[in-house]
């Protein structure tokens, strides 16, 4: 009455073929998925990369014909800072070109000095203006769509700049993926392929919707996807690690610096870097910026025969003069440029 079902009972040959069939299946499984990993791989890097943005030749062959015997270099704190006709004036007998492009940072800086000042064939002083921690942040600013910004100044492919563009080594997983990224290059086969799963997405929406205008749903669909309607996440920029030299010795290393010396060193061009003044030194805010950091950047440069200068406590730059942020209101832009003449004239000699 009590009895109890008898349990199932496998023999030791039949379980052990169960076995040897999963582990059969499991790899069969993982081998399709690499064969299927290396057929997308070969297939994505036969295709050619996206087109580059065409080097922007203006600005060189102004340099060409200007033979300047200064060049100032940095982005809107330079192109807000400075009447470039006024300063010319100014400086007469010496000639002067102002390369300030807004929102760019020390990876496009070191092609300006590499594919602009160097192709130029002159040998001017070059004036470096910058904020804070930028010369020593190479990924700032020269990733995701802001890379274009890197190929306007780039004659051709900048294996050195792309190098540095990787996440640094602290950041072991982040670094791994942007090398994965490369030898995988996915994204050159979802351009070729957006155009076909729009056409399959458009075709499955008028199975539902069969007078739907072609055109109208392919725009729906598309606007569901926009970017503007997905996540998006910003790459940061590498934080500003201070308090001793073995730390800035390792964000010198990763950056720009080393090579915009040498480049400089190599073409007989001298260089001054300049640390704007900002709104909140401006405004008397205590300089909460690493001051070793500050005097370790100043000891490196001027150990690379450079020029370095420090206008944190330049008085002359009042709280008055300032816009949007650390920018110079448009107002004050002329008055800024020679008032910045007769107090920093040291710097054009």
């Amino acid at each position: 009455m009590n009895a109890q079902p008898e349990p199932n009972l496998v023999a030791p040959e039949e379980a052990s073929s169960l076995r040897r069939q999963s582990w059969h299946r499991l790899f069969s499984f993982l081998g399709l998925t690499l064969l299927g990993l290396l057929f997308v791989t070969a297939l994505s890097r036969s295709l050619p990369p996206p087109p580059r943005a065409p080097f922007d030749r203006r600005a060189l062959e102004q340099l060409k014909r200007l033979n300047p015997e200064f060049v100032l270099i940095g982005n809107s704190m330079v192109q807000t800072r400075f009447d470039e006709n006024l300063l010319r004036r100014l400086l007469r007998p010496h000639r002067v070109a102002v390369l300030g492009v807004s929102a760019t940072k020390s990876a496009v800086w070191y092609l300006m000095l590499k594919n602009l000042v160097v192709l130029s064939g002159t040998h001017p002083r070059v004036i470096q203006f910058f904020r804070d921690g930028e010369l020593t942040d190479p990924r700032a600013r020269a990733l995701g769509p802001e890379h274009i910004k890197l190929e306007r100044v780039s004659v051709d492919s900048e294996p050195l700049v792309e190098g540095k563009l990787a996440p640094p080594l602290r950041e072991p997983i982040a670094r791994l993926g942007w090398f994965r990224d490369r030898a995988m290059p996915f994204g050159r086969l979802h351009v070729q392929t957006a155009p076909l799963l729009d056409d399959v997405a458009v075709a499955c929406s008028r199975l539902l919707w069969r007078n739907a205008d072609r055109d109208v749903r392919k725009r729906e669909i598309n606007d569901l996807f926009a970017l503007g309607n997905l996540r998006t996440a910003e790459v940061p920029a590498d934080p500003v690690v201070g308090g001793g030299s073995a730390d800035f010795k390792d964000l010198v290393d990763a950056s720009f610096l080393p090579d915009t010396c040498q480049l400089a060193r190599e073409h007989g061009i001298p260089l001054t870097f300049v640390r704007v003044r900002t709104r909140d030194a401006a405004s008397g805010v205590p300089d909460d910026f690493e001051r070793q950091y500050i005097a370790d950047l100043a000891r490196y440069v001027r150990g690379c025969g450079a020029e370095f200068y420090d206008m944190y406590d330049a008085t002359w730059e009042s709280l008055d003069m300032y816009g949007n942020g650390d920018h110079i209101a448009a107002k004050f832009k002329y008055r800024y440029t020679g008032l910045f003449v007769d107090h920093m004239a040291q710097i054009f000699h």
